[in-house]
């Protein structure tokens, strides 16, 4: 199965340019049995999508329609069989139309009237058609609907368009070199060299059905619920339950024994009501995709207390001891000195070899303006020096070979983490590249935060172990 849907996925790729997430998208909705809404202006070739998929089924029927506020039932569901009429009884001849097909492509499907909407949204959601007094079971696996817009705000129409699980925002073709090609290609019928049967597309949801969940896929599901309803933004319990059972299929269908977190990006294209929303979804679900595995966090925090506790607990140490002339106080440290100098902006100072007087600051509360005690310091070839007591010296370093070993390991899993990544994204046919490289390089911000937390170990052992001239 998963051969096949590559083979289909490359071959539609081949024919449809810049169709990469509807073509995906379309395929996934297809095993899964879940209808696709496109959104975009006329000529964007929707309907030809749609018809080569449903000739990617074996043996498959499509029923194609444009609707308009005149259309009425009988185009759709099909004419009054006179000869039921004579028995009195209302039914229609469905054959040919909407209650017998497997795929089917509705054009302007918003232009719906009320004498076909209520019998439409039971077909898509129930797969019934209620054709006169019988029940007939419609064998619809996906319904293509497309609009140049939204529905306006009207109940019926949003009812049906809620129906429409996969949405996309169709575009024309924006790439030139797959315009010329678009432009000079041959027109010919798609004919695939692989066809999913009727068989294949019945038993993919009843295989799919106990496949498992990763605990950090739901509890981002449980996230993304939660911060949805924080923005105002309602998705109904119904469409958080489809969305789950595609995932599954999406991950059956590769035969993989659970639901990953790279599958979390197909929400994207599940989850926005207007376009202008799929730009914040898209960065939401690839900071919810990244954000399981290795988490580096905690040790970025641990690691930058060390440093800022390295850099506080180093002091100047003075090359000849300092006294205040008022309080003669001797001092043998700069941060002691400073503090007093702080305290009594009117104090000077002097050194052992010598009567003259000495300041810390250029400014001063009181009329003197005397030599600065630091700049003398550089002057006689001694500058003040930043040092570290040697116990205190010897806890840092030791705090520091820890580290040293830890992120090793997690440099370690990184590496292996991101391989099992790459191959997991590799496999997953229902990504397009855009997804997998901006994947990938989301999740390399941890590789970058790995580097930095790296070189702010190496700059606190060299604050450990040196001892920096200072000179202000």
């Amino acid at each position: 199965m998963t051969s096949k849907l590559r083979t289909l996925r490359d071959e539609l790729n081949m024919q449809f340019k810049e169709r990469e997430d509807e073509i995906a998208g379309s395929l996934l909705a297809l095993i899964s049995g879940e209808h696709v809404l496109f959104i975009g202006p006329p000529g964007t070739a929707k309907s030809m999508l749609a018809k080569d998929m449903c000739n990617s089924i074996d043996g498959g029927t499509f029923f194609y329609y444009l609707l308009t506020r005149f259309t009425t039932p009988d185009e759709i569901f099909g004419p009054l069989s006179l000869s039921s009429l004579q028995s009195d009884i209302f039914s229609r001849k469905v054959d040919g139309y909407l209650p017998t097909a497997n795929v089917s492509f509705l054009d302007e499907i918003f232009k719906s009237n009320s004498s076909i909407l209520n019998s439409l949204l039971t077909i898509l959601n129930e797969r019934k058609y209620h054709n006169g007094s019988a029940i007939l079971d419609v064998p619809l696996f996906t319904v293509f609907g497309a609009s140049n817009e939204l529905p306006e705000e009207n109940e019926s129409l949003e009812a049906l368009y809620d129906r429409f699980l996969f949405r996309y925002y169709v575009e024309y073709v924006q790439d030139e070199s797959n315009f010329v090609d678009l432009i000079t290609s041959s027109q010919d019928g798609f004919e695939p060299s692989v066809k999913l049967t009727i068989d294949d597309l019945c038993c993919m949801k009843e295989r799919s059905a106990d496949m498992l969940m990763d605990g950090d896929v739901v509890d981002a599901l449980v996230a993304l619920r939660r911060e949805f309803r924080n923005t105002g933004v309602i998705v109904s319990d119904r469409r958080w339950k489809k969305i789950v059972q595609v995932l599954r299929v999406a991950s059956c269908a590769l035969d993989r024994k659970s639901v990953d977190r790279t599958m979390l990006m197909l929400l994207q294209h599940m989850m926005w009501k207007r376009p202008e929303e799929l730009a914040t979804l898209r960065k939401l679900l690839l900071d919810v995709a990244v954000s399981g595995g290795i988490d580096l966090e905690r040790s970025e925090k641990d690691l930058d207390d060390l440093h800022a506790s390295a850099v506080l607990i180093k002091d100047y140490v003075l090359p000849q001891p300092v006294t205040c002339v008022l309080c003669e106080k001797q001092f043998h440290r700069w941060k002691e000195l400073k503090e007093h100098a702080s305290h009594n902006p009117d104090h000077y100072y002097i050194l052992p070899d010598g009567p003259e007087h000495y300041q810390l600051s250029a400014v001063r509360t009181s009329p003197r303006h005397l030599p600065n005690l630091v700049e003398k310091f550089a002057s006689m070839g001694k500058p003040v020096t930043l040092t570290m007591p040697r116990e205190q010296r010897d806890l840092y370093l030791g705090e520091v070979e820890e580290f040293e070993d830890t992120l090793h390991l997690l440099e370690i899993d990184l590496q292996a983490e991101r391989a099992s990544l790459v191959e997991k994204l590799n496999e997953n046919i229902w990504l397009s590249n855009k997804d997998r490289e901006d994947l990938l390089d989301h999740y390399d911000a941890k590789t970058r935060s790995m580097n930095g937390m790296k070189r702010m170990l190496d700059d606190t052992k060299n604050i450990v172990v040196s001892e920096d001239p200072q000179t202000n």
